[in-house]
């Protein structure tokens, strides 16, 4: 147990057993003031004393937490966590920590660093066709899927419908649309639909978001 000097103040510790031999007194070994040890007073001030530790340690805690609570707070209407989620493993934490909360990470965007490396269109039987191509985030951070508008023109170039695909219709397993479009990924598309019909000409737009 720890006990005090009453003359200097100094607090050091002391065996129990010893201070039961020596029917409780003890000799301060800085003043070298010999005194009487009230074991309840110092069963009382280490009680003191030990809740004043945990109690500067709870607020210490708390302070910890509200400051890491904030800077979660700007992160997230910033979105900067789309560029810290470049790296695999913070994405993947953010990710389980949204499926524990039961929610979809806000990718931002999708803005216009997104580029069609290639597409083809397929004609298919019954009149119908279907497009295939990828597409690629070049910006540094990641960002939300993009919408897919398809334009078709008839042979005079004017248009004549504007299909739109969202990237749950697009995309496939392997390219889930909640774990965000990672730079530098090329990602696969393949556009069909019953109103996606053989024409004379086709144009793909992707569809940004300020």
């Amino acid at each position: 147990m720890e006990i005090t000097c009453p003359r200097c103040e100094s607090t050091f510790a002391a065996d129990s057993k010893a201070l039961r031999d020596h029917r409780y007194q003890a000799k301060c070994g800085v003043c070298q003031y010999v005194f009487q040890v009230d074991v309840a007073a110092e069963e009382v001030r280490a009680g003191n004393g030990l809740g004043y530790r945990l109690g500067r340690f709870s607020l210490i805690l708390m302070i910890v937490l509200l400051f890491i609570a904030l800077i979660g707070q700007v992160l997230w209407w910033t979105r900067s966590y789309s560029y810290a989620a470049t790296s695999t493993p913070v994405r993947r934490a953010l990710l389980a920590g949204a499926a524990q909360l039961g929610i979809r990470i806000p990718w931002p965007g999708p803005n216009k660093k997104i580029r069609i490396i290639r597409s083809a269109v397929t004609p298919l039987g019954d009149h119908l066709a279907r497009i295939s191509g990828s597409i690629e985030n070049v910006a540094h951070h990641v960002q939300a899927y993009p919408v897919i508008e398809v334009t078709l023109s008839n042979v005079y170039g004017a248009p004549i419908a504007h299909l739109h695909f969202t990237p749950e219709q697009y995309l496939n397993a392997h390219f889930p649309p909640d774990a965000g479009f990672v730079p530098e990924t090329a990602v696969p598309f393949i556009l069909s639909s019953p109103a996606l019909t053989t024409a004379a000409g086709y144009q793909v737009t992707l569809l940004s978001r300020s």
